[in-house]
């Protein structure tokens, strides 16, 4: 039997795939190399002059120096802390695109029996450059921030 071809297939989806698969890549980067605290790392998801927000802090940091500044002020009390990001929503225009996604930190404080739990979303802007996918802003919206005891194992 003859398998029938389809002429009916989104050929066109193909190149919007691929480029929403590498900006998944660049938040993926992000969170990982943040987990990991390699902080040039995380700064080679941005373009130079790049912004990162945090509205629930009232906080704004331009360019590498300054991310990089914030990066090591927040990760300085703590032992570790782990990102996770859930797949995110893309919506590329040629060479500018947005993302959404969902974020989950953890971390324990150093030096103590007690965990932080931060949940919210990243709206991401994002650039091609020929190094691939920068971020140009980035906005985290806090909705949930949580202190709690750790049980000893």
């Amino acid at each position: 039997m003859e398998r029938a071809h389809c002429e009916c297939r989104p050929r066109r989806r193909v190149i919007p795939m691929i480029e929403e698969l590498s900006i998944q890549q660049t938040l993926n980067r992000y969170s990982e190399s943040a987990s990991r605290a390699d902080w040039e790392q995380v700064l080679s998801t941005y373009v130079p002059d790049g912004v990162w927000e945090i509205p629930y802090l009232g906080a704004k940091f331009e360019g590498h120096d300054a991310i990089r500044d914030a990066l090591r002020h927040f990760g300085g009390p703590m032992d570790y802390i782990v990102q996770i990001n859930a797949p995110a929503l893309i919506d590329v225009n040629e060479d500018t695109a947005t993302a959404r996604s969902v974020i989950r930190e953890c971390g324990k404080f150093m030096g103590q029996n007690e965990a932080l739990e931060v949940l919210g979303f990243y709206a991401d802007t994002l650039l091609r450059t020929p190094a691939g996918w920068k971020f140009t802003h980035r906005v985290f919206e806090v909705r949930g921030m949580h202190r709690f005891p750790l049980v000893p194992a």
